[in-house]
């Protein structure tokens, strides 16, 4: 049994793992590349294996940087089966569509071919095969899959790979603990080896009961200076967790003012999936909300065409505006930050991760001119960060749910920057006394 690293390696993006057993090859996720731009060149590179030879496909779950490059994957020859979730199958429609217009766009401003096409994004929908969790699979005669809750998104999984007489554990992305929306992730008990994402494996998040408190400090100061708040968000997860504690702040204040605005089509999309599975939502959420609109989605503007959201500047202050994409890599919120960045009474408000280089990245460090679309714009907005709504697990979390695990051999660490891969590593050595490895890209590994 092997197993290649070719993503994800000292980065948080890019998830791509090449596991090789019983004479089958396995790929565990296939993300794309995510920076300054949607389409990294790298993502143009031919894969590290031939696409034909790959026999499965297992996808944790529907975020761009673990399913991105799927449409590339069969546009350069793969004919194999996609296991997931029902969920992360419909998610992950929806966010190749919306990419794919990204992709397109950017093809004609940069002048070159686009990343993949609406034909391949077809051809990968034809290769899932959705399982629920808990459910073992034979996927080939030797190898065995179970997938569990990974709390991350909606129908987030973990694999557990059984095969040659081992046990292997892919965490795709681990959630955060506690949710509003989700279960926590399911406990493994037993593995040889695991490979697990590090993203906050150095860090210690706010505490979860301040977010709500510090996001209606944000909201309150944006209606007394008349000011817009610019919030950038994930269409997954994080724009349902905000829309949910909006509705309570809503309810709160009766919403009198500011006037919100759901500036993301893909969004409003995602969330109708998430009433349609409530199933995969949390046990506490379905009970007390039960046949409610637990996110406030009638005390929201929700615009879907370019000329609503155009519109929105011409609108009075205050106002709140939810929009895409997370990472400020593209989307409408880069054309809402182009307009109110270098206004003092306006606020942006980050939620999510931000790569290195990366506009938001570098706003959170205190850049105080940034480029966007060609244009130069002094920062003069403030720039507010709440961790607490990160779908990620921190240090205290990932080490406690690596605690329950007997017989690991090897952790290998994916899915983070170095110093927060090191920090954890270090951790993982002085609490749980096993073996760490921190892989470079195209490291190959025998188990």
């Amino acid at each position: 049994m092997k197993i290649t690293f070719l993503g994800a390696c000292r980065e948080v993006t890019g998830s791509n793992f090449l596991l090789e057993a019983a004479g089958k090859k396995i790929l565990l996720d296939c993300g794309i590349f995510q920076g300054s731009k949607f389409a990294e060149e790298k993502n143009f590179e031919s894969f590290a294996y031939n696409p034909r030879e790959i026999d499965f496909v297992i996808l944790g779950h529907a975020h761009l940087d673990h399913c991105g490059r799927l449409p590339k994957l069969v546009k350069d020859g793969f004919c194999g089966r996609i296991y997931a979730t029902a969920p992360t199958k419909e998610l992950t429609k929806l966010v190749l569509d919306d990419s794919e217009k990204l992709a397109q766009e950017e093809a004609r401003r940069d002048n070159h071919p686009p990343l993949f096409t609406q034909k391949e994004i077809d051809r990968v929908m034809d290769l899932f095969e959705a399982i629920s969790y808990e459910e073992t699979i034979q996927i080939s005669e030797q190898i065995k899959i179970t997938l569990k809750n990974a709390g991350h998104i909606l129908g987030s999984a973990l694999t557990l790979i059984e095969s040659e007489n081992k046990k292997i554990v892919y965490t795709s992305d681990l959630g955060n603990v506690p949710s509003e929306l989700l279960d926590p992730p399911s406990l493994i008990t037993d593995a040889t080896y695991v490979i697990c994402e590090a993203t906050y494996g150095g860090r210690i998040h706010e505490d979860s009961a301040r977010r709500e408190q510090k996001l209606a400090e944000i909201i309150n100061l944006t209606v007394a200076q008349n000011g817009v708040l610019m919030i950038p968000t994930f269409a997954i997860e994080r724009t349902q967790e905000l829309l949910h504690d909006i509705e309570h702040f809503c309810a709160v204040s009766n919403c009198e003012k500011p006037t919100f605005y759901l500036d993301s089509p893909l969004a409003t999309k995602v969330t109708k999936v998430f009433e349609k599975y409530p199933e995969y939502l949390s046990k506490t959420l379905n009970q007390f909300h039960k046949n409610e609109d637990f996110f406030g989605l009638e005390h929201l503007q929700i615009t879907q065409t370019h000329q609503q959201s155009e519109a929105i500047d011409e609108l009075p202050n205050p106002k709140v505006i939810i929009a895409g994409s997370g990472m400020l890599n593209g989307g409408r919120i880069i054309f809402h930050a182009q307009k109110y960045l270098s206004d003092a009474k306006n606020t942006l408000l980050i939620v999510g991760y931000q790569p290195i280089g990366g506009l938001g990245r570098r706003l959170i460090e205190g850049a105080h001119e940034v480029k966007i679309l060609g244009k130069n714009i002094r920062v003069k907005a403030k720039i507010e960060s709440i961790r607490s709504y990160s779908a990620h697990a921190d240090l205290p979390q990932l080490l406690g749910w690596l605690g329950n695990i007997k017989g690991c051999k090897k952790i290998f660490l994916v899915h983070g920057e170095t110093d927060q891969m090191l920090t954890f590593s270090k951790a993982i050595n002085n609490n749980l006394k096993i073996e760490t490895v921190i892989p470079q890209y195209g490291e190959r590994y025998e188990l």
